[in-house]
């Protein structure tokens, strides 16, 4: 009588088990069928973010100061080949120093694994091969913290500069693409 109680009571337990999986299984797939799509992701971090960048990893961004006072969402895939095709993520070496133009930056900069081009906490290219800084989305300002849109993607700053463009002139922002949630995995 008490191992056939067992055997229902773990038979049951295995059941429920079996049916917590599936409904994981559904929801995970239903979370990467829309990742394309991006979502507001409430970050709880005000614009007076000091220190390491801090990652969202599920939303693929990195929240980080610029060294300036601003804080911005820095697109956690390097952009052109490495970033779009390999699905390469940039990581943040704390302690990472680079000698660029004759200038030391860092320390704290964050690296492209795949082609070792470097950018500093603001996102900026500084050496390697990539042809532009880091992407970024945008943000807007709750009482709870930055507010990030990762529904769009903001191409990040030109390397090269703008001809004929006026120097009081602010770019208009560039949408760039996704990587795909395939490639990155």
């Amino acid at each position: 009588m008490i191992t056939v109680r067992i055997g229902v009571a773990l038979s049951l337990l295995i059941a429920i088990a079996a049916l917590a999986v599936a409904v994981l299984s559904l929801m995970g797939d239903i979370r990467s069928n829309n990742d394309a799509d991006g979502r507001v992701v409430q970050t709880g971090i005000t614009n007076r973010l000091t220190g390491d960048p801090v990652e969202f990893s599920l939303d693929d961004f990195f929240m980080s100061p610029d060294g300036e006072g601003q804080v911005n969402a820095l697109y956690a895939y390097p952009p052109g080949f490495s970033g779009s095709i390999r699905g390469c993520k940039v990581v943040w070496q704390r302690d990472a120093t680079v000698v660029a133009d004759g200038r030391v930056v860092g320390p704290g900069l964050f690296t492209d694994p795949c082609t070792g081009a470097h950018f500093d906490s603001g996102g900026n290219l500084i050496d390697g091969a990539a042809d532009r800084g880091l992407d970024r989305f945008a943000m807007t300002p709750e009482p709870e913290g930055l507010m990030v849109d990762t529904r769009t993607l903001l191409c990040g700053p030109s390397v090269a500069p703008a001809s004929n463009t006026e120097a009081t002139a602010t770019p208009t922002p560039v949408t760039c693409k996704r990587v795909a949630r395939a490639a990155a995995r």
